[in-house]
């Protein structure tokens, strides 16, 4: 694989992750662009269309609730995720859906709805094609080297990396609540809320066991709307 191109790729998502909803589109357009660029994860794509039922699953995915509310549900399947989220980007893109629209018809309900929406779609595909391919991002790299220092005994540096952690942690907390409070109300969402209001009043302890604890208890919340960001904040503490 042509690392460059998989990491102008990542680079992109990121760019689409943080801009200002006033640019997104021209982002999008960018990141497909990047996409086409990068053979293997074009292949991925293609293999994931291969099993994809598009008409079957946009009707489960995008649906309104009985208050009239619209909603997105992300699929459980991993290749149903990828197949789903690459083909309303590329709708977007060709002005098959109106992009705007799209973002308050389904994610208005939210407190800021294109943050939801990359937390909703984006995060979760990047998260999915990465993992495919157990490739390492700048930040990840970053990351690791830190960790590598850490291990050689540098005291003060092994404190400011833990100070990150668990801000990290807090912050990924937030954001899980962020995303459930306006999502169906049912205990597994209830109960996830809970536990990440409690990783956000103890995080400022640094205490390891405590926030790993409630990580774990997090993830057998099984809240699934959330899923991907349940998984990057257990994956702190592994």
């Amino acid at each position: 694989m042509e690392n460059n191109n998989f990491e102008n790729f990542l680079n992109s998502c990121d760019e689409l992750i943080n801009c200002k909803f006033l640019v997104a589109e021209y982002k999008l357009q960018k990141m497909l662009q990047e996409l086409a660029n990068t053979q293997e994860i074009c292949s991925l794509i293609g293999e994931c269309l291969e099993s994809f039922n598009r008409d079957r699953e946009f009707s489960k995915s995008f649906v309104q609730d009985g208050n009239g509310e619209f909603m997105f549900i992300l699929p459980d399947e991993e290749y149903k995720i990828l197949a789903l989220v690459f083909c309303t980007l590329v709708d977007i893109d060709a002005k098959k859906i109106d992009f705007t629209d799209f973002v308050k018809r389904f994610f208005g309900s939210s407190e800021n709805p294109y943050k939801a929406f990359v937390n909703a779609m984006i995060i979760p595909f990047k998260s999915l094609i990465v993992e495919a391919f157990g490739f390492l991002n700048n930040e990840e790299k970053n990351s690791q080297e830190i960790q590598e220092e850490v291990e050689e005994g540098d005291y003060q540096e092994e404190e400011e990396v833990d100070a990150d952690l668990f801000d990290h942690a807090q912050k990924i907390a937030v954001q899980i609540i962020g995303q459930l409070e306006y999502a169906r109300d049912d205990y597994a969402n209830s109960l996830a809320m809970q536990v990440c209001r409690a990783i956000v009043k103890t995080s400022s302890m640094c205490d390891a066991d405590v926030t790993a604890s409630l990580a774990i208890a997090l993830k057998a919340c099984k809240a699934k709307q959330v899923k991907f960001l349940v998984k990057e904040l257990c994956g702190l503490f592994e």
